[in-house]
């Protein structure tokens, strides 16, 4: 026999799950809001992140070596570690270029300053520079790894085998020397970018380098490094007249 509250059970069900999808498509609809709100506050982030650009180039009548900063900046933005920066510095005479990379899964490398600009379509991907280094025989390449040193130098060394000789790594630790210079690369560079060594010139000058980088604070130590040094920007090279190179943003040589 049928209960007399039945049908107001039987009534209220489709109420109640009226309600839940209702509910159910609001949510869906403010994470897909959020998610689109976060994509675009991202990809402005990534966009803008490095601007503003070499409003000006610098030209420079030296005899010291200037090497391309992250492939040179452009003039909407700095760091761009991309083909077009490749391009632009080339074309303004620049011939030694330092890339920031960082190794992916499975092996991919691709160029970027920061983290983030690993998802920025306009940084290059390692074989697009490789393919550009093939095109332009007078250049070289200086991979700044922003992952495993040791592990992405092998893996460049894999991809481009004819390049080597053409490739100057860099070593940023005593553990690293042997390891790198087994690759077959040119004659590492010795940076001091990433760690506080107290014993760093002892290492330096008993160990086989084409040049030692040095930041601001170590160029007086200069006359003490049997190598020829890097500095950092031009402003800090007018400071330190026995660096050899300088690695830059906004310079061009100058026609003497």
């Amino acid at each position: 026999m049928t209960s007399p509250v039945d049908p107001l059970v039987k009534e209220e069900e489709p109420a109640r799950s009226s309600v839940s999808r209702g509910s159910r498509r609001w949510r869906t609809w403010a994470l897909a809001a959020l998610v689109v709100l976060w994509g675009g506050a991202t990809a402005h982030k990534v966009k803008t992140k490095h601007a503003p650009g070499c409003a000006f180039y610098r030209p420079v009548v030296t005899d010291r070596l200037l090497i391309a900063h992250a492939a040179g900046g452009l003039p909407d933005r700095m760091y761009a570690n991309s083909i077009e920066a490749l391009d632009h510095s080339y074309a303004r005479g620049l011939r030694v270029f330092e890339m920031d990379f960082w190794e992916l899964p499975f092996g991919v490398i691709r160029a970027g300053h920061d983290p983030s600009d690993v998802i920025d379509p306009r940084e290059a991907w390692l074989s697009e520079v490789l393919d550009w280094m093939r095109r332009h025989p007078d250049a070289r390449l200086m991979p700044d790894m922003k992952t495993d040193n040791v592990a992405g130098l092998k893996r460049i060394a894999e991809l481009a085998p004819d390049l080597r000789h053409r490739i100057t790594p860099f070593v940023y630790t005593e553990t690293e020397y042997d390891a790198v210079r087994a690759i077959g690369f040119a004659r590492p560079v010795y940076a001091m970018f990433h760690h506080e060594d107290p014993d760093w010139l002892a290492f330096a000058n008993s160990h086989d380098f084409a040049a030692v980088a040095l930041s601001e604070q170590r160029i007086d130590a200069i006359p003490q490094v049997r190598h020829p040094v890097i500095v950092y920007t031009f402003d800090v090279m007018q400071k330190a007249p026995g660096a050899r190179s300088v690695i830059t943003n906004c310079m061009e040589p100058a026609a003497r």
